[in-house]
Parts: C-alpha cells; sequence; structure tokens
C-alpha cells in the first residue's frame, strides 16, 4: 500500500492501488487515526464504482429471491375477498404466515384472478409448472418449451 506523500510541485498525493493514478489527498477517504498514512489505499472513484457494483449485483440476488404461494396461503387469501381491503390483507398475511411477506399488488392479482386462479382452466399451465416440467424433461429444455403453446402459459 502506497503511502501518500509530496510531489515535487509539493501537493500532498498518493497513488490508488486499484487504478493506479497519483491523485491529490482529496481524492481519498480518510481512515481511523492511527492507521497508515490516515487515507484510504484506493480513491474515491474506485471505491465509489466497486460500491456500485456491489449493490447492484446484491440488488439482482435480493429480487431473485420469490417464494411461490402454498395453496392454503392462496385459499386463504381469497377467503379475505370482501372482508378486509388488498394492504390489510397483505398486512395480516404477514401476521399469518410470519416467514413471508406477501406485495398488496400480489393480493390485488389474486383477487381479480390474474393469477393463482382456479385449476378449473385446465387450457392453461402456469409457468411454474412449466419449469418444473422442464426440468423433468429428458430433452433439452428449449425444445419442451417450444413445443408448448405460449398463448396458454400463464405468468
Amino acid at each position: 500500500m502506497p503511502a501518500a506523500y509530496y510531489d515535487d510541485d509539493g501537493n500532498w498525493v498518493k497513488q490508488c492501488t486499484k487504478c493506479k493514478e497519483v491523485l491529490s489527498v482529496d481524492n481519498y477517504y480518510q481512515t481511523p487515526e492511527g492507521m497508515g498514512d490516515g487515507f484510504q489505499s484506493r480513491c474515491r472513484p474506485c471505491i465509489l464504482a466497486h460500491n456500485k457494483e456491489h449493490n447492484r449485483r446484491r440488488n439482482k440476488k435480493r429480487k431473485q429471491k420469490t417464494y411461490k404461494l402454498t395453496n392454503k396461503q392462496v385459499a386463504w387469501i381469497k377467503e379475505q375477498k370482501g372482508k378486509l381491503s388488498i394492504r390489510v390483507t397483505a398486512k395480516e398475511f404477514s401476521k399469518k404466515f410470519w416467514a413471508i411477506k406477501v406485495n398488496p399488488s400480489t393480493v390485488q392479482r389474486i383477487f381479480a384472478g390474474k393469477i393463482h386462479s382456479d385449476a378449473g382452466e385446465a387450457d392453461t399451465v402456469s409457468i411454474y409448472d412449466l419449469l418444473e416440467g422442464a426440468s423433468q424433461f429428458s430433452g433439452s429444455v428449449e425444445e419442451y418449451i417450444d413445443s408448448t403453446d405460449t398463448k396458454k402459459v400463464k405468468y
């Protein structure tokens, strides 16, 4: 880790360990007292770029965490239609099924019958069931998906 030093012009500078640029110490965050020269080893732009990329990856993972509602949970939500409002249903759901939270928009879509509709719709297939069937299919996944009529897939 290169320490801060005075350059030929008398400016207090330091070399970034990431981009290797020599910048003024104004471009570095400070560290607690007693730690080296008192400045981070990476410059502010490198730290900000790292944090931005880290947050992007973390948010992508967070969005990938989805939970499929069980039939019991969907039935409970459908029972609340007409009794409770959408937002209250979502709050009560998180209290009753404490491990999972449901978004009010999901509750609204269940009330409207857009998702988790009754099994009487034999001509449509859920995207979850399509993916589950593709995992059990002996051929390639692309062939399985191509063999399914896309108009019958319920997202």
